[in-house]
């Protein structure tokens, strides 16, 4: 690992390196670990896995840009699932250690919202460069600002602090930007912030036999809970033509 990263490593998924320097295989060897994620990644990753199973049958192979430890991988039995990672691969989004058009699909989770503003275009053009027809974006929406800067004084969380510094993307200019690449496609926001405050704050502030509690009943009983004031914005794009 690179540089750490205040996310627990999921069990039960293995990053298999490959020829590509930077580039590794998802191997998924125990798909239930994925009810020991936390909520707001378990919720992300279904959307983002449900939004990809719609998507045309042909594809089966997707290259996770920035996805950690694989566990988008978790949600999508019958694919094979490549990842790239600053932190768990070494490969950059800002520099993808990948072929141009390599990838049917490429799906980028919670990505965008910490990179540097002034280099988001570069990303968003990676994106494009590496993808020949669907590129799938989730990041938090910029209407949970407010409450990602209580979140932050409240738990001083490494993550939350660059969704407040970087501030969190405009989906109207992601869409524009990636038109300028070629692709066009639609934002669905969806999840609950109200339950995403009291499900952080409780991960990291109650003991932890009460927050693993706390973290299974919202899985169990809120993973499709909706809102006025939603969480994430998931954008499903497509080459043009």
């Amino acid at each position: 690992m690179t540089y750490p990263v205040p996310i627990e490593v999921i069990d039960g998924v293995a990053l298999i390196p490959t020829m590509q320097e930077g580039v590794a295989n998802v191997r998924v060897r125990n798909p239930e670990v994925r009810h020991d994620l936390s909520w707001d990644r378990y919720i992300r990753l279904k959307a983002v896995a449900d939004a990809i199973k719609g998507l045309d049958n042909s594809v089966k192979r997707i290259m996770d840009a920035g996805g950690y430890d694989g566990a988008l991988a978790l949600f999508l039995e019958g694919y094979e699932v490549d990842l790239f990672d600053p932190a768990t691969t070494g490969g950059s989004l800002l520099q993808a250690p990948v072929y141009d058009q390599s990838y049917e699909l490429t799906v980028s989770v919670d990505v965008l919202e910490h990179i540097d503003a002034a280099l988001r275009e570069r990303a968003l053009a990676e994106l494009a460069r590496i993808t020949r027809r669907y590129i799938v974006l989730n990041y938090p929406c910029r209407e949970t600002t407010k409450a990602q800067k209580i979140i932050l004084k409240a738990t001083n969380n490494a993550l939350i602090r660059e969704h407040v510094e970087y501030g969190l993307p405009d989906s109207a200019w992601v869409l524009r930007t990636l038109g300028q690449h070629g692709f066009e496609g639609t934002v669905q926001p969806y999840g609950c912030m109200n339950v995403w405050i009291g499900q952080y704050l409780g991960l990291h502030l109650a003991p932890p036999a009460v927050a693993a509690d706390l973290n299974k009943f919202l899985i169990e009983n809120h993973a499709g809970e909706h809102s006025t004031k939603p969480l994430y914005h998931l954008l499903v794009c497509k080459k043009k033509g």
